[in-house]
């Protein structure tokens, strides 16, 4: 049995000013280091065995924080990344409003169909996040694993754990910053605790 601790990055400055970061990235607010410190203690009871992190520093900074001890651990790995968004990345949520009013609703309503020129699309997203859980799957016995990731990329993996079509991905919500997501992964299936 392996247990999946997926956690998203902790609040960043970009965050509180609803600016989509997607590959760039901001510093972690003091609220978002004090929310992932009060995760180093929520989970200080669990040994893990392994811990992977997104290789942007808002996220691996995150991971820094939650296992201080453990840095010899890290591994970090691109496929956890947020999605790529092209000129959205540094925008504000109002900006790209007016600007590109068509591709937002497609984002929100219809991730299957969203495009953006110098954007990923939610399946190269879902294909690269699949791919690192399975190997995550493969390569471990009985583990604990610890996942610093990202808002949309967490939603994709919450989907992967359901088994749900990306179609559905519109019925998920993006995770509060620095909450932990507990699921098991046993004889082929992944059960959600927390």
């Amino acid at each position: 049995m392996i247990n999946l601790y997926v956690v998203r990055h902790g609040q960043t400055v970009w965050n509180v000013e609803r600016r989509f970061q997607g590959w760039l990235d901001s510093p972690l607010t003091e609220s978002g280091e004090k929310c992932a410190t009060d995760l180093r203690n929520q989970l200080s009871h669990i040994h893990f065995d392994a811990c992977y992190a997104s290789t942007s520093p808002r996220a691996y900074k995150t991971l820094e924080l939650i296992l201080p001890n453990k840095k010899d651990d890290y591994r970090m790995d691109e496929r956890l990344l947020e999605i790529r968004l092209g000129a959205w990345q540094g925008m504000t949520h109002t900006q790209i409003e007016d600007k590109y009013p068509v591709e937002l609703e497609l984002f929100y309503d219809d991730p299957a169909n969203f495009n953006l020129e110098e954007a990923e699309t939610f399946n190269e997203v879902y294909s690269r996040v699949k791919s690192f859980i399975d190997d995550v799957v493969a390569n471990q016995e009985t583990s604990n694993v610890l996942i610093v990731t990202h808002g949309v990329t967490l939603k994709l993996a919450q989907l992967i754990f359901d088994g749900a079509p990306l179609g559905d991905l519109v019925n998920y919500n993006v995770a509060h910053n620095a909450q932990v997501h507990h699921y098991q992964y046993k004889e082929g299936t992944f059960d959600r605790i927390i």
